[in-house]
């Protein structure tokens, strides 16, 4: 065919190649290509005119964070309920229109998202730009949800918009009290004094119900631990909880002027502008950063030398109610034996709370979206062997009786609690790089705590030495 249409040579006739290889390697390298996706055809098809079950287009799917900024309510319904969400997008000091959500909720969802939403309700549009949408309900733009989308227009508004659910890492719990104080009229507005206040542009998620261990002890315990902690938290850029005025919160915006030994510098941010991100390359950093008051270290999934290209993966094993944690270990060993497959080598760390990280290391070092990408795929991978224990979507309701594998601890900026990070919980349990050995034994995600004692049922089973961390 391709001789044939050589010899025409005429314009209007040109020769499409084709490609017989594997179908899902295919459509892999045309979303990494961030191509729209592929069509393929069945092997004994004919070309006809028109739709035909011989041929299929197959879309890639993106996945990303956008700030709600209003919804739509299902007229009448009884309790009620959203019939879609309005998010936005950060462009700088902006919020953007970015589109609307329409589908992906089931009838459970719809409910939940409209009473979460109930107190967050504003009598005018949070965007910088304004847009009419005579039917939307505006609310303040502080819970995150993870929308799927096929593509963005010229203008930023996403196509194909799918609600995947609400970012409960992102989303904040509730507003700090100082920040609801009425503005006395006539007067020029002053900042609150009350001992718990923190401005509301610091605050990413406040944490509520957290508590931090005294400064001092911290200090001790990052004298003891600092050498061994350089080797996964220094020189990366870090994500930070920190303590302010008795808040406990997970920071954004403007730091504090910082000791000498942490190091800031300034990125551009994804959304457009620029930022701040600290790091540490010694004790005297882990030092300086309590000055701060800062808690718990979530580093980056790259180094501030190369800070666009991803060095590791990051998945997060998060059990939801029902899920024994053996079935947790058993997805750990079979995500390694992945891993290894891949030629990737890999290791746990439990993480304080209730999840067990796996980690792998990237030696080709591909960008961040290339790196959540194959995160993504990886997941898939574990999802299909067993779709009723598994799921990859961050929605509570979806996560009854699975196992959510969180990949999207994957992606520039994004990130998942470090090793030897202390935890904001009572008993200041810490993250924890541990074995393989350590999880067949049965090692419980809160094993350790900064004091250096281990604690839970499994405990016991621990190297005394290799755990001393005093």
């Amino acid at each position: 065919m391709a001789g044939l249409l050589g010899e025409a040579a005429h314009p209007r006739l040109r020769y499409s190649e084709h490609l017989e290889i594997d179908g899902e390697a295919m459509f892999e390298h045309a979303c990494q290509m961030r191509l729209e996706g592929v069509v393929s055809k069945r092997k004994d098809g004919r070309y006809i005119s028109g739709r035909s079950e011989s041929w299929l287009k197959t879309k890639c799917v993106k996945r990303d964070n956008f700030p709600i900024i209003a919804f739509v309510e299902k007229l009448g319904a009884k309790p009620r309920k959203i019939a879609s969400l309005y998010v936005g997008r950060r462009e700088g000091d902006k919020l953007l229109y970015a589109g609307k959500a329409r589908s992906g909720y089931t009838e459970e969802i719809a409910r939940d998202i409209r009473e979460r939403l109930d107190p967050l309700i504003i009598k005018s549009s949070p965007l910088s730009v304004p847009v009419k949408k005579p039917k939307a309900t505006w609310v303040k733009p502080v819970v995150d949800a993870e929308i799927a989308y096929s593509s963005k227009t010229a203008d930023g508004l996403l196509r194909e918009a799918v609600f995947r659910g609400i970012r409960e890492d992102l989303t904040p719990l509730r507003e700090p009290a100082a920040a609801k104080t009425a503005r006395p009229l006539g007067r020029a507005r002053k900042k609150p004094t009350s001992r718990g206040y923190v401005p509301q542009e610091n605050i990413l998620q406040l944490l509520p119900k957290a508590v931090a261990p005294p400064k001092e002890e911290l200090a001790r315990y990052w004298r003891r631990v600092g050498e061994e902690a350089l080797r996964y938290l220094g020189r990366r850029p870090l994500k930070l909880v920190r303590q302010v005025h008795g808040t406990i919160f997970y920071h954004k915006g403007k730091l504090p002027r910082v000791p000498p030994a942490v190091h800031a510098f300034t990125i551009e941010k994804r959304e457009g502008g620029e930022g701040t991100r600290l790091w540490v390359d010694s004790i005297d950093g882990f030092l300086g950063l309590l000055e701060i008051g800062v808690i718990e270290l979530h580093p980056w999934n790259a180094t501030v030398d190369n800070i666009e290209h991803a060095d590791q993966l990051a998945f997060d094993l998060d059990p939801g109610p029902g899920i024994e944690w053996n079935f947790v270990m058993e997805t750990a060993l079979a995500l390694k034996a992945l891993l290894k497959e891949e030629g990737l080598a890999s290791w746990p760390k439990v993480t304080g709370r209730k999840g067990l990280h796996v980690m792998a290391s990237l030696p080709q070092r591909p960008s961040h979206d290339e790196a959540h990408r194959y995160a993504l795929r990886l997941a898939e991978r574990l999802r299909k062997a067993d779709p009723k224990r598994f799921t990859l979507s961050a929605a509570l309701p979806e996560r009854e009786g699975k196992l959510f594998i969180d990949y999207l601890r994957n992606g520039r900026g994004t990130t998942a609690v470090g090793a030897y990070s202390p935890r904001a919980r009572r008993r200041f349990p810490i993250a924890a790089p541990v074995t393989w050995s350590d999880v067949e034994n049965g090692i419980r995600p809160d094993a350790f705590s900064i004091n250096g004692h281990p604690q839970g049922e499994h405990s016991s089973r621990r190297s005394d030495k290799r755990w001393n961390l005093g």
